[in-house]
């Protein structure tokens, strides 16, 4: 029988590692209580960052150029605190993380959850087939099968200078006898065209103090007069590829605090983007001034996100949203390194109408080599809409 000393020293022995266990344990459930904190503190900015993005964009430089990016971008620092809440088996951060991100994604990238039609409905007199497509760097090859699928019955395109002759000969366009040719813009249609403008607006971003946003066409379609506008907005790519390069958008949080160099740079830096904005809102007042129905179409350079998004959303539906279904990207599409993976990523090419009419389908594009994808859509007109 051991002595009274010797079990002493056994169960001091033993209370060592008792209590080295015990602490670990102690501190294990306080660093998960600590991670489900910062999971949700976390989702909180993001999420914050996330509305920025899609109702005042333009407003920062930061929220500009995250708004250009693939959506699941501002979504990688939940992949920090998933991979920590695998690893301290903290499930509920790891659900928030997850449900998180899959919200973000779907909400910035104009997740469509309609369940629109992929293939031409059946037309009645009352359905007016329509397409876009930037043909500035597209593909030929794109274009005709686009036309041949959904047999437009408008078909409007940009960065088309010089190519309207070589459009209308293709087959899929014979029966498009009306044509309208104003720089960059080509309009081809099955119906008259009885009015066509080019539209100007005011542009204090460049050195003309003008941008020539597009043009206006009114059609006589089935004894009906539609307006059809064919809108190709002012490219951001050089500039955004200038704040990657230099990390201007950084500005975006630097220049937060008023007075300092940094404020006044970023707010130097905002004036274009304010211009923008402007053109969209003198598009729309155009629109709301409009007694036909209307369709605008085009490259307008403006993800789904935003002041200048929204000033036409509010007199325009859009169509992808109304009838289309998933994300329905349009650029870039074109890639041949290491971001093939990830093109397209981004809605900039739209299809919107006015309020007389009824989106019945818009297919999400299909993914070929083109840089623009070209979009088209399905639209009956609402005889009671425009008594």
């Amino acid at each position: 029988m051991d002595s009274p000393l010797k079990q002493d020293v056994l169960a001091d022995n033993l209370t060592v590692p008792v209590l080295i266990v015990a602490r670990i344990g102690a501190v294990w459930h306080l660093l998960r209580g600590w991670l489900f904190r910062g999971t949700l503190l976390t989702v909180g900015c993001l999420l914050g960052l996330a509305m920025l993005i899609r109702y005042r964009a333009e407003s920062n430089l930061l929220t500009i150029f995250l708004a250009f990016l693939p959506a699941w971008v501002l979504s990688l620092p939940l992949l920090a605190t998933l991979f920590a809440s695998l690893v301290f088996l903290c499930w509920r951060s790891a659900l928030l993380s997850v449900s998180s991100a899959i919200i973000i994604v779907l909400w910035l990238g104009g997740f469509s959850f309609s369940l629109g039609q992929n293939t031409p409905t059946v037309r009645g007199p009352d359905t007016l087939s329509v397409m876009t497509y930037n043909r500035g760097q597209g593909s030929e090859a794109v274009l005709i099968n686009c036309a041949t699928a959904h047999q437009p019955d408008i078909a409007v395109f940009q960065d088309a200078g010089h190519r309207l002759g070589r459009i209308a000969s293709l087959p899929c366009f014979a029966q498009h006898q009306y044509r309208y040719e104003s720089g960059e813009y080509v309009l081809l249609s099955r119906w008259p065209v009885v009015e066509k403008e080019a539209i100007e607006l005011d542009w204090p971003a460049g050195k003309t103090g003008f941008w020539r946003v597009g043009t206006r066409s009114v059609i006589d379609w089935n004894g009906r007069r539609i307006a059809v506008y064919n809108i190709h907005l002012p490219t951001p790519r050089d500039l955004l590829y200038w704040y990657a390069r230099r990390g201007t958008f950084l500005y975006g949080l630097l220049g937060l605090v008023p007075g300092t160099p940094f404020h006044v740079r970023h707010q130097h830096y905002l004036s274009y983007w304010t211009a923008r904005v402007r053109l969209a809102d003198q598009l729309a007042a155009r629109v709301r001034k409009e007694s036909l129905p209307v369709v605008m179409m085009g490259d307008l350079n403006t993800p789904p996100v935003g002041c200048g998004y929204r000033a036409l959303r509010s007199v325009l539906q859009d169509a992808h949203l109304a009838a289309g279904s998933g994300f329905g990207f349009t650029f870039p599409s074109n890639f041949k390194s290491i971001g093939r993976y990830f093109a397209p990523w981004i809605r900039i090419d739209h299809v919107l109408a006015s309020a007389q009419w009824e989106i019945v389908s818009c297919p999400s594009p299909s993914k070929e080599t083109s840089q623009h994808l070209p979009v088209a859509a399905q639209l009956n007109l609402n005889q009671k809409a425009i008594k």
